[in-house]
């Protein structure tokens, strides 16, 4: 899991039970907020490792809820 960021609160779980599934840039399945990357760069590098290491191949895009960069599944 990854740290909070210094000076900042951790978002909260989203509530799963209305069955609304809006976010989805943000949240994960399970409801927690996906992992925070403060630059583009730092989004990067990890994508690039999770493709040397697993094959995943993971898109950064800039989170329009949070202002960060998250990684997400390949489309297409």
């Amino acid at each position: 899991m990854a740290k909070a960021r210094r000076g900042r609160k951790p978002l909260p779980r989203r509530d799963t039970s209305s069955g609304g599934g809006g976010g989805r840039e943000h949240w994960r399945a399970d409801g927690q907020p996906k992992t925070r990357y403060p630059s583009s760069g730092d989004a990067n590098r990890y994508a690039l490792q999770a493709l040397l290491e697993d094959g995943v191949q993971l898109d950064p895009y800039v989170c329009g809820i949070c202002g960060d960069w998250h990684l997400g599944n390949r489309r297409g």
